[in-house]
């Protein structure tokens, strides 16, 4: 018996039991397109962050007053959660002497009240250097203009800190933070980026926020330096410069270190870290789904076993060996693997369409994951029909001729 014939054998067998057949090829489908579904949001995670990280800026370094390694504070601009640490301008001062800098800005960071037109708000305020905009931070401005030199009292508003309020400031407005006046001077663009997340910040003169500050301050205390590279620098070497400079400076040992010098790179390394605890965890819980179906299959050829002994014992009385019998129904097995992985994967297929589509979800097609699966399913279902296949080539054809 060839193998065309042995699949022929195999469907007239699983059309006979059409319920049965169904519901063991169901539970193949809700496996395999659990794994596709979850691979494909998780690479959508992954692309998704991906390119928020080229916004970031390959060149961008950002120093923070907490060690990231140990906190999870402090992985955009600045963070307005108490810190470990603390920086000052005179590390500003010596950190802006290396040569590979194109632009540098010292940050003060706070939180407040603002109020426009007796409606008031929490917001996060930024004070920074004029020309900032320019070169260390990934914005447009949508309305007015960026802070410039000697600029006093005056506010850029994020995005959706100007969508805050029920009539939206614009250019000239004036706002109150805490009890002082501050004019609007420019709105930014939205922006929509977790590792620089400009939407919902106010930015004013790098004085202003140090005297709004002043009582949360220590003197010449900042919250962060940010600055960029000139094209071509290494970034790693210039990292590991300024680690250098800060661990003296703060006379800690790396162990200690009360700092954070973060960059692309390290922010890829702790994502990548992440996902790849979170690959593992999901490929678990996929694997159970795919572990139920491969018992299912199981069950089900055994059942099939059972019923047909007497068409066993017909077949090896006309000759056919116990290779033959086996194949056959490691065949039938297969095909349950292949046919749910197939569907699986249409379902997966349109429910990741949808989401992509409808909602907006990211989520990725991957080819790898799609090929991979439709072959992992035929790999359970021989796996999980192997041993009823065995059991079935070993059935003595007298005693199957009796079976009633």
């Amino acid at each position: 018996m060839n193998l065309a014939e042995m699949v022929h054998f195999s469907f007239d067998a699983l059309n006979h039991q059409k319920l049965r057949s169904f519901l063991t090829v169901l539970g193949i489908i809700v496996g395999i397109s659990s794994v596709i579904l979850l691979v494909g949001l998780v690479q959508g995670l992954k692309q998704d962050v991906l390119s928020q990280l080229e916004d970031f800026g390959p060149r961008t370094i950002i120093i923070t007053p907490t060690n990231p390694e140990k906190s999870t504070s402090g992985m955009s601009m600045t963070s307005f959660a108490p810190t470990s640490g603390k920086l000052f301008e005179k590390d500003y001062e010596k950190i802006k002497k290396i040569p590979e800098i194109q632009s540098i800005t010292k940050v003060i960071a706070g939180q407040t009240t603002v109020t426009f037109k007796n409606q008031s708000i929490s917001s996060g305020v930024y004070g920074v250097e004029a020309g900032v905009f320019d070169d260390t931070v990934p914005v447009e401005i949508d309305s007015g203009r960026f802070i410039e030199a000697n600029d006093r009292r005056v506010a850029g508003l994020g995005w959706s800190i100007a969508d805050s309020f029920d009539e939206k400031p614009q250019a000239q407005s004036s706002i109150y933070l805490a009890d002082q006046k501050f004019k609007v001077i420019g709105v930014l663009k939205e922006g929509g980026n977790s590792f620089a997340p400009m939407d919902s910040i106010i930015f004013i003169p790098f004085d202003d926020a140090k005297e709004l500050f002043n009582k949360s301050l220590l003197k010449d205390e900042i919250s962060a330096i940010r600055l960029t590279l000139k094209e071509g620098s290494d970034v790693d070497a210039v990292a590991a410069q300024i680690e250098d400079i800060l661990l003296a400076s703060h006379r800690v040992t790396e162990d200690d270190k009360d700092f954070g010098v973060i960059t692309s790179k390290f922010i890829n390394d702790q994502f990548s870290e992440v996902m790849n605890l979170l690959s593992l965890f999901l490929a678990a819980i996929a694997s159970i789904s795919l572990i139920v179906g491969g018992i299912g299959i199981a069950n089900t050829m055994f059942m099939s076993v059972l019923e047909r002994r007497k068409e066993i014992g017909t077949m090896k009385a006309v000759g056919a060996s116990q290779h033959e019998i086996r194949n056959i129904f490691l065949v039938e097995s297969a095909m349950i693997g292949l046919v749910g992985g197939f569907i699986g994967l249409v379902v997966a297929g349109a429910i990741g369409f949808v989401l992509l589509y409808g909602f907006g979800v990211a989520f990725v097609f991957d080819p790898l994951a799609i090929w991979g699966a439709l072959a992992f399913s035929m790999v359970v279902g021989l796996v999980s029909g192997t041993f009823p296949a065995i059991e079935a080539a070993k059935i003595d054809p007298i005693e199957a001729l009796r079976y009633e």
